[in-house]
């Protein structure tokens, strides 16, 4: 009778092990799933960070480009995009009469 009691126990430990295995398994598998998904996530803040210095450099270009050649086209892009040139191109007479006020 003991003997037949310790198989029903084993048996019955062996299918809570094996259910916990699984339930491990697909944890496993959501975790993974996750990181995947988080990491994807940061490869677009990532180059979302470098496409903003790249944009920021290739706006600052075309400003200077615009300023040196006066180029109203350009500057008309760029104000369509909310960007303002500002000419700071000064003459030596426009820089006397500042320094004397």
């Amino acid at each position: 009778m003991a003997d037949r009691m310790i198989y029903w126990m084993s048996v019955a430990l062996s299918a809570v092990a094996l259910v916990l295995l699984l339930i491990n398994v697909s944890l496993i598998n959501g975790n993974r799933n996750l990181q995947d998904e988080i990491a994807k996530r940061q490869a677009t803040i990532n180059n979302g960070i470098t496409m903003s210095q790249l944009d920021q450099s290739l706006a600052q270009a075309l400003a200077q480009a615009s300023v040196s050649s006066n180029n109203q086209d350009i500057r008309q892009l760029l104000a369509g995009q909310g960007i303002t040139i500002k000419n700071n191109k000064t003459t030596n007479n426009d820089a006397d009469t500042d320094k004397s006020k």
